[in-house]
This record gives C-alpha cells, sequence and structure tokens, in this order.
C-alpha cells in the first residue's frame, strides 16, 4: 500500500453531504422491505438485482428509487438499523463525524408517526457513536417543490434540537430549476431558521445555473451550499462566496454519474479551490453512486496529482466547515495532523 493510500485510510475525516435515505445498502434495502412486506425494482434477483436499478440516467429516475427506497423504513427499529448500518460503512472509511440530511416529511407525508421517526434516528445515533466511534449529527431538508412542508420542517427542526436530538441545520433540495423559484414559505423558513441559530446548508448549483447559487445565498442566507458546483459560470458570484467564507460541498462522483459534469476530469473542483472558495469533498448518496468519502478523495487526488499535503488540508477543511463545537473541531485538526506526522512523515523518515 503507498504512503499516499496509507495516510488516506487513516486520516480521521468528517463528511458533510450525505443523505441518510440514499446511503441505504441494496442488502440493508432487501431486509427491510422483506421484513416490511415492501417490493423494491429488481429484488426478485437478489441484492445484484435491485444493485442493477442503481443506474440512473436522469435526476428524475434517481430521484424515483430514492424514494422507493426510502419507503422501506416503516418502523422505529428500520431507521435505527439504517443509521447504525451507515455509521458502521462510515467508520469503515475513518469518518468520525457526519452531518447527514434526513428528509422527515417525506416519511410523514406517507403515514410514519413523528414520535416513531425520532425514536429510530435517536435510537441509531446513540449506537453509531457506541459501536463504530461516529457522531452524528443531523440536517433536516426541506424538498424545494413542496414548499408547504418548509415550516413543518423548521419547527420539527427546532423541537428536535430542544429534546437534544442534535438537529444543526435546516437543508433543502429536490429539483432545481426556474420553475421552483424562491417562494414565501421557503424565505419565512430560512430566515427563522437563522433567526433561531439553526444553520442553513441549501443545496444549489447543481442541476441548473449559478443563479440558484445566488438565490440560496441571498434568499436562504446559506452557509454552506450543497454541491454549489456551477457558481463557476459567475465569476463576481465566487469571489462574493470566497470573501464570505460561504463553502461549497462538493460531491464530484454524484456530479459524474447523474450527468450534471461529463467527467471527473472536466469536474470544476480546481476552478472552485483556486478562486479561494472554502469546499469540502462529499460522497451525496454514496451506495446509488457506487462511491464513498474514501473513493472521493481517491479519486480526486488521482485525477489531480494531489500530494500527501492536500490531502490533509481537504480533510481539514470539512473539519474546519463543520458545525462542530470550537473545542471538538481543535481536537479533531489535532488529531488528523499527529496522524499525519505519524502515518505519512513516518513512512518517508
Amino acid at each position: 500500500m503507498s504512503g499516499l493510500e496509507t495516510l488516506l485510510r487513516a486520516l480521521p475525516k468528517v463528511e458533510l453531504h450525505v443523505h441518510l435515505e440514499g446511503s441505504i445498502r441494496p442488502e440493508m434495502a432487501i431486509r427491510l422491505a422483506q421484513r416490511r412486506g415492501i417490493v423494491l425494482p429488481g429484488m426478485d434477483r437478489g441484492v445484484e438485482g435491485l444493485r442493477e436499478e442503481f443506474r440512473f440516467t436522469s435526476f428524475q429516475d434517481f430521484i424515483r428509487l430514492y424514494v422507493v427506497l426510502s419507503s422501506a423504513m416503516v418502523e422505529a427499529e428500520d431507521f435505527a438499523e439504517v443509521v447504525e448500518d451507515v455509521a458502521q460503512a462510515l467508520a469503515r472509511q475513518g469518518v468520525r463525524y457526519a452531518e447527514m440530511t434526513f428528509t422527515p416529511m417525506s416519511h410523514i407525508a406517507r403515514g410514519v408517526a413523528e414520535a416513531t421517526l425520532f425514536a429510530g434516528l435517536a435510537e441509531g445515533r446513540v449506537r453509531a457513536l457506541e459501536g463504530h466511534d461516529v457522531q452524528i449529527s443531523w440536517v433536516f431538508d426541506i424538498v424545494r417543490c413542496f414548499p408547504d412542508q418548509a415550516i413543518p420542517t423548521l419547527e420539527m427542526a427546532l423541537r428536535q434540537r430542544r429534546a437534544g436530538n442534535c438537529v444543526v441545520a435546516l437543508g433543502l433540495g429536490g429539483p432545481e430549476g426556474p420553475q421552483w423559484p424562491a417562494c414565501a414559505p421557503l424565505r419565512e423558513a430560512f430566515a427563522r431558521a437563522k433567526a433561531e441559530a439553526l444553520h442553513r446548508v441549501p443545496h444549489a448549483g447543481e442541476q441548473t445555473g449559478s443563479w440558484s447559487v445566488r438565490e440560496a445565498v441571498d434568499c436562504y442566507h446559506a452557509q454552506r451550499i450543497g454541491h454549489g458546483f456551477r457558481s463557476v459560470e459567475d465569476p463576481a458570484l465566487l469571489h462574493e462566496l470566497a470573501e464570505n467564507g460561504i463553502s461549497l460541498e462538493l460531491c464530484p462522483g454524484s456530479n459524474v454519474t447523474l450527468g450534471m459534469v461529463p467527467s471527473l476530469a472536466k469536474h470544476p473542483l480546481p476552478t472552485i479551490d483556486a478562486a479561494g472558495v472554502r469546499w469540502s469533498l462529499a460522497s451525496d448518496d454514496p451506495p446509488m453512486f457506487g462511491t464513498s468519502l474514501l473513493d472521493e478523495y481517491r479519486n480526486c487526488a488521482t485525477q489531480w496529482g494531489w500530494s500527501a499535503e492536500k490531502l490533509l488540508s481537504v480533510a481539514e477543511a470539512a473539519v474546519e466547515q463543520s458545525f462542530l463545537s470550537e473545542g471538538a473541531k481543535q481536537a479533531l485538526l489535532a488529531e488528523q495532523r499527529e496522524v499525519f506526522a505519524r502515518e505519512y512523515l513516518g513512512i518517508l523518515a
């Protein structure tokens, strides 16, 4: 194993853009579906049959499967098992902390009781920490095309934060485009989130142009932006992001798989980096896109010839851009530097 690979595996990492529902592995999905009497596409052919469905030709295809997989979670134990399973996968990659996106209203809307939902998330979070040394915080997501769910999502986020369930941010996902402009319920939800000191991390600039990143900044008070790579279309916007410290959660594997960029080589990550915009590397929906956070680091390092020092700086950036307490950030940064000294500088000595 090369020195860079050894370092990459050993570095304690942080994942800032990963969806719980999109992280359900085929094996877990089939187990849940069989338990609850739900039929998933391809499951009659077993795990490989379902895995074949994880091949998308459009964002719409992806969303359809995402919704079907989500429906396999019914009882509190289902949610707890999924959280623990995702934590186990993160732990194998050296991930120590994740800010995990979850869309509560999609489950409430199909009849899952709020108490059931959050009992499962809370139990899963305990299992993740105690069994796998992975700390999870939650980003509660609004689906852009269901603005009536914005205020209920915010109110759930605030209730769960008060209950100690570590909700750190309000997110916004779903389809992008001019047919989904900033509207009163979304504006109100994010304004109230800001007033309540709840962080704001909307998706923008993934499926459509830089104008949506501008909207996320101006209308939704974004502190971090999910994806946001289309901001490169507007140099003035890039400069503003850099000046104001608004960071991007870049998910190159997801962007390539969904056809948002033609190849990793064409991804604008280097342009964003050169512009001085803060960014972190993330996996989005790893089993659905055939990736992992470790893969994202490895693929980017190979594509752009990153040095060991660059790998360390990328890992550090995710810690710095997280919503961990300042003390927790400093402790994790110190651990990263210790690992770098031991696993990389030690190899070269």
